[in-house]
C-alpha cells in the first residue's frame, strides 16, 4: 500500500514533542527566533530528512534520497531575506523550493522542551539531579545545572570527547568538575548572566560560542570553562529526538538522518 503521510501529521508529531508555544515564551522574553514551516511546497511528508542545517549539502542529501520534506534544528530562514541568489546563503532555500521540498525548523521550541536539546546536552555531560536555569515552566526552560561525579578538567574534557565524538573540545581551569551548569548553542551570555545573578553556584561551565570578554569574566568568577563546538553540542541533542521522532512514526513515513562531519 502506497504511503500517503501528510505534511500536516508530521508537523502534530513535531509540534507535540516541541510545541511552538516554547518559542513563541522565549521570544516574549526579548530572544528572537523563526520556528515552524518555513518553505511549504506540497502536502506530503512520506520521506522526511533530519539536518541540524539546512545546507547544501543537506538539500543535495535530501535530493538524492526524494525526501519531500526536511526537518531542522536552526531556522532555515533566520531574518528577513532582502534578495535570492542560487550563489549566496539563500541557495539551500531555492534548491529546497525548486525540488518541492518543505521545511520545518525547530530551535528555541526544541532547546526549551522536555527532552529538547538542552536536556539532553547536560544528560550526555553526566548531569544528575539537573535543575533548569531559566525556567519557562517545571519542566521546561533554557540552561540546566547538574551534578556530576567528581572528576579533574582534564579528565571531565577527555570524558565529553568520548561521548560526543569531536577532538575540538575546549578547557580551561585546574579545579575539580563536581557541579555543572550547561548551556546548549550560544548561551555563553546567559552563562555569565547566570553565574552574576548567582543563579548557579556551579563550579564549571560548558557552552558554545564564547566572547573572550565572557569567557575572561567567567575565569575571574573562578569558574572552569568547557567550550563545545556549536554543532556539537546541539547534534547530540537533536539525533536523539530524530530518533525519538522515527520511534513515534513507527513506519508511516521514511526517515533519514544527515550529519555533517564538517563540524564534529
Amino acid at each position: 500500500m502506497k504511503n500517503t503521510f501528510k505534511l500536516k501529521e508530521l508537523l502534530a508529531v513535531l509540534e507535540d514533542y516541541a510545541p511552538l508555544s516554547l518559542s513563541y515564551q522565549m521570544i516574549e522574553r526579548g530572544d528572537y527566533d523563526n520556528s515552524g514551516l518555513l518553505i511549504e511546497c506540497n502536502e506530503k511528508a512520506e520521506r522526511v530528512l533530519f539536518s541540524l542545517d539546512l545546507s547544501n549539502e543537506s538539500v543535495k542529501k535530501a535530493i538524492e534520497l526524494n525526501c519531500n520534506a526536511i526537518v531542522t534544528h536552526h531556522p532555515a530562514i533566520y531574518k528577513g531575506v532582502k534578495s535570492l541568489s542560487v550563489n549566496g546563503q539563500t541557495k539551500p532555500v531555492i534548491d529546497a523550493v525548486k525540488n518541492n521540498i518543505n521545511v520545518i525548523s525547530m530551535h528555541l521550541n526544541l532547546d526549551t522542551t522536555e527532552k529538547g536539546i538542552d536536556e539532553l546536552l547536560s544528560n550526555g555531560l553526566g548531569g544528575k539531579n539537573p535543575k533548569i536555569l531559566d525556567p519557562l515552566s517545571d519542566k521546561c526552560g533554557y540552561g540546566r545545572q547538574a551534578d556530576i561525579l567528581p572528576l579533574s578538567v582534564s579528565e571531565f574534557k577527555d570524558e565529553i570527547s568520548k561521548t560526543f565524538g569531536t577532538d575540538k573540545v575546549i578547557a580551561y581551569g585546574d579545579g575539580e568538575v563536581k557541579k555543572i551548569a550547561s548551556f546548549c548553542g550560544g548561551g555563553a551570555s546567559l552563562a555569565l548572566d547566570a553565574v552574576a545573578s548567582g543563579k548557579t553556584d556551579a563550579d564549571t561551565i560548558i557552552t558554545s560560542d564564547i566572547a573572550h570578554h565572557e569567557l575572561k569574566e567567567l575565569i575571574e568568577l573562578g569558574k572552569n570553562v568547557v567550550i563545545l563546538p556549536h554543532y556539537v553540542s546541539e547534534e547530540y541533542g537533536f539525533n536523539k529526538f530524530y530518533l525519538d521522532i522515527k520511534e513515534k512514526l513507527n513506519g508511516k513515513a521514511e526517515v533519514y538522518y544527515f550529519l555533517d562531519k564538517r563540524f564534529i
